[in-house]
């Protein structure tokens, strides 16, 4: 199991100034070392309860979220990561344990029984929420992530493009039909770190301090479809 303690702010802001948010983050900051030059593909299927209850808390503005969330990295993966994102204001946690890809298929039938085999309290804690709350997905993401990374502070910004989102929630593994959740002409940016926002990163994202903070992709996807 894998926990990632950290700060986490969302920009939604217009190409032009991403591209150049980008020439400046790559004279202080390090490509992500995954990808293509620090880009790559994401996946996303995500699981709300029976009564949408993780959905309600964030479109009600509850200061305290949760997701529940498998997410690939290319149709061929051989296994999944199985996100569980806690989150208080701008403060969260993530926890994540990596599942195989067949325990993922399970998951999307509404089988969380392998769980039980972990023996881990992540993985017992998700048995029982998805369980009681009669999770199945809700939504399935893609899109395009370009990441920077800085091991001082341990800063992660990400920019992602091309965002869609499919109406029909099952085929983690499959090519699905998708539609556009946001402009061509705008990208998500997201500012992630522990503790402090080194100075020199810091002073270089203060272009987007003005800007509007998006809402979240599940969310933007969920309200289009419903």
């Amino acid at each position: 199991m894998n926990t990632v303690f950290r700060k986490e702010i969302k920009y939604l802001i217009p190409r032009c100034s991403a591209l150049s948010l980008q020439r400046k983050l790559d004279k202080i900051m390090e490509r992500d070392q995954h990808g293509d030059q620090g880009n790559y593909f994401i996946r996303s299927q995500y699981f709300d309860s029976l009564y949408d209850r993780d959905l309600a808390d964030n479109l009600d503005g509850v200061y305290h979220k949760r997701k529940i969330r498998l997410r690939i990295y290319g149709l061929d993966a051989p296994v999944a990561k199985l996100e569980y994102k806690c989150k208080n204001g701008q403060d969260g946690v993530k926890y994540s344990l990596t599942i195989t890809r067949e325990e993922a298929l399970q998951m999307e039938q509404g089988d969380f029984s392998f769980l039980l085999r972990y023996n881990r309290e992540l993985a017992t804690r998700l048995y029982l929420r998805m369980t009681e709350g009669v999770y199945r997905p809700k939504a399935i993401i893609d899109y395009q992530r370009l990441a920077f990374a800085c091991p001082a502070g341990d800063v992660r910004i990400t920019f992602d493009t091309d965002i869609r989102g499919a109406g029909y929630p099952y085929g983690l593994f499959e090519p699905v039909s998708t539609n556009a959740l946001s402009s061509p002409e705008q990208v998500l940016m997201e500012v992630k770190y522990t503790g402090i926002l080194p100075e020199d990163i810091c002073q270089t994202l203060k272009q987007a301090d003005d800007l509007p903070t998006s809402n979240s992709k599940y969310a933007i996807a969920r309200m289009q479809y419903l």
